[in-house]
């Protein structure tokens, strides 16, 4: 049938293959292919080796579909990824590979890397307009919202914790929603409050609904940390894109990535700043962090030049069951509970440096660029604050790499958003859909 002859209910159910991809990757992320776990089972205090094969084939399948889409219509901004950043922190990833502790688990792990990089670098390319950007994104938070509210309505062993959990039973009464943990969901709330903020400007009370169910959420979930570092962002991200002045932005954005880390990783090198967190009203434990942080330098200063291994330090049964310090609870946390001491875990001092450079350094000279155009205004704000809340958090998580995480991801789509915002103007969104020629190189 061609488009002439095409009656108006065969179009109304067209079906937009891209669109369609877009929604399906980031339900895949933000809802996983397991959700509402049960934490009761024998199942759930485990390591996940060899549980997570549907995932890598889905991912596998929707990088290579992607992938292809947009190396079609938009190979320019493909092209443009090959930035030195980028390429040493991946040529870096190899070596960690390759001289890990366990290169199976590295090689697999950074396997699914490249998946995920490569779904997430094609998320911001399939929509063909900024309003379709808009719809897609709320109704794949709504739907995410919706299914986690669901859950603490009509399933609540599943998407309440418990005291019959397993695992960390003093949490009981925490919201979680489809996720494994409060501090995913409180996570992943936060960032679906931003895209609410990012979806106002076009559908006014539908980003004020995404935006209120939101917070409610990481408010009933407990996570503190998130609320705080929402609250802070929104505020910084405003101020941020209102200040011209160079050194005042970056005295801005980053005082409280300084900040979280002295305070938290640093209250343990120094005793010094330990008296003065412990001065503030805050626990100074950081909820244990502190036991964590403290188990884990030491072994990260064991290897500084190359860590031990891509992803293969934590949830391994090296660790758990091959080290006379894994009696405390620390040696069976799931990360390091900071993404910076992760990254040396991982790759040892350079693969911080080179982690720094990719993420911390080139997004923040990429939103400059945007905002020193006045381009796209609400969807660099909507890069700014995912960017801005992602490092933040980091200094009290870990999700720097961590595979198929909805937190990894979504800090991922922000990345080369901004990445391509900086560098291709969007030439129309009128709605038409313009092939390559829709965005053009600035």
């Amino acid at each position: 049938m061609t488009e002439a002859t095409r009656t108006p209910f065969a179009a109304a159910f067209r079906v937009d293959g891209r669109a369609t991809l877009f929604v399906v990757i980031l339900l895949l992320a933000l809802v996983s292919l397991a959700p509402f776990s049960d934490l009761s089972t024998v199942d759930s205090a485990e390591l996940g080796e060899g549980k997570d094969i549907w995932t890598y084939a889905a991912f596998a399948i929707l990088a290579a579909t992607a992938g292809m889409a947009v190396w079609r219509s938009d190979r320019p901004a493909i092209q443009s990824l090959q930035n030195p950043s980028y390429l040493a922190l991946a040529a870096w990833i190899g070596v960690s590979c390759l001289t890990s502790q366990d290169p199976t688990t590295s090689i697999k792990r950074a396997a699914m890397l490249s998946f995920v990089v490569i779904c997430a670098g094609s998320l911001f390319l399939l929509p063909r307009d900024r309003s379709q950007l808009a719809r897609l994104l709320s109704f794949t938070a709504l739907v995410v919202v919706g299914l986690s509210y669901f859950g603490v309505i009509f399933l609540p062993q599943y998407a309440i914790h418990q005291a019959m959990d397993l695992t960390e039973p003093l949490l009981a009464g925490d919201w979680r929603g489809s996720f494994a943990h409060k501090n995913l969901a409180s996570a992943v709330f936060s960032v679906l409050a931003f895209v609410g903020l990012f979806v106002g400007s076009e559908r006014r009370f539908e980003g004020l609904l995404i935006f209120v169910l939101a917070i409610l959420f990481v408010v009933a979930s407990g996570g503190k940390s998130s609320l705080g570092i929402c609250v802070v962002t929104i505020m910084v991200s405003y101020l941020a894109a209102r200040t011209q002045n160079i050194a005042l932005w970056l005295a801005l954005v980053f005082s409280p990535l300084a900040l979280l880390n002295l305070l938290g990783v640093g209250s343990v090198v120094w005793p010094s700043l330990s008296e003065l967190s412990a001065a503030l009203p805050l626990d100074n434990s950081f909820t244990g962090r502190t036991d964590v942080w403290s188990f884990a330098l030491p072994k990260a200063g064991d290897a500084l030049l190359v860590g031990h291994g891509f992803l293969a330090f934590w949830n391994t049964d090296a660790l758990r069951y091959g080290m006379e310090q894994t009696t405390t609870w620390a040696g069976f946390a799931a990360h390091a509970h900071n993404g910076y001491l992760d990254a040396v875990l991982s790759m040892g001092l350079p693969g911080l440096f080179l982690t720094i450079v990719a993420f911390v350094v080139k997004p923040a000279s990429d939103i400059r660029r945007v905002l020193a155009r006045s381009h796209e205004p609400a969807l660099c704000l909507l890069f700014m604050q995912i960017w801005l809340f992602s490092l933040y958090l980091n200094a009290l998580e870990s999700f720097f790499f961590d595979r198929a995480s909805p937190s990894w991801i979504a800090f991922l789509f922000a990345v080369f958003g901004a990445h391509y915002l900086a560098r291709f103007r969007i030439v129309d969104w009128s709605g038409n859909w313009l092939g390559e020629s829709r965005r053009t190189s600035v």
